[in-house]
């Protein structure tokens, strides 16, 4: 990671809000995207591990410079791989500023998409060049699971389950060159060593 400069911060020194245990910030070089620059970041934490790759549109964060997220697009390509995952559509009602001026109501469709990606798929050029760059939530496995179980298993847990359920939890906004990490196994030495800050 010597290309990079990372900054990480302790976000357990904070008051607990509900947020990541640790704030990782990247600037890549000018040859690379952030969306490669996250990748090898994630790289480096997973090993060989699984891991379980999770887009909901309803967190999403995209910029200018993102590509469009479209979810039958992605779904599309993880068909073609033969990867399990999981889909679920829902509506939500959105709140701005002039909706509640004017007592509109605006419906947006939401979808979360789950999908368990085994090591070798996750170092295959074509799974990495449709890693979607519009912020995504990765799972770092433990060990080799059975992917459909695995799935269902995720539905049942809630979010600090998860966390002693995962090695990491990771919440990745590549296009703002931005990570949150949590992680019930490794702390924050742990993870400066294991991704080279000094």
């Amino acid at each position: 990671m010597a290309n990079y400069k990372l900054k990480i911060v302790d976000n357990n020194r904070k008051p607990k809000n509900g947020g990541p245990q640790f704030s990782l910030s990247y600037s890549p070089d000018n040859k690379r995207s952030g969306v490669n620059t996250s990748y090898e970041i994630l790289s480096l934490l997973k090993e060989d591990n699984d891991i379980v790759l999770e887009v909901d549109t309803g967190l999403t964060v995209q910029s200018q410079k993102s590509n469009k997220f479209i979810p039958e697009d992605f779904i599309s390509e993880i068909r073609k791989m033969n990867l399990e995952y999981s889909y679920k559509k829902s509506q939500s009602q959105k709140q701005d500023f002039f909706s509640n001026l004017f007592g509109l109501k605006r419906t947006e469709e939401e979808h979360v998409i789950t999908v368990y990606v085994p090591d070798n798929v996750w170092k295959d050029e074509a799974f990495k060049s449709i890693i979607p760059d519009c912020g995504v939530r990765y799972y770092i496995m433990k060990d080799a699971g059975e992917p459909r179980k695995v799935l269902d298993e995720m539905n049942l847990l809630m979010d600090s389950e998860k966390n002693n359920y995962f090695l990491y939890v990771i919440y990745d906004a590549s296009d703002f060159n931005q990570m949150g990490i949590s992680s019930s196994q490794y702390g924050y030495d742990d993870i400066k060593k294991t991704l080279g800050i000094v």
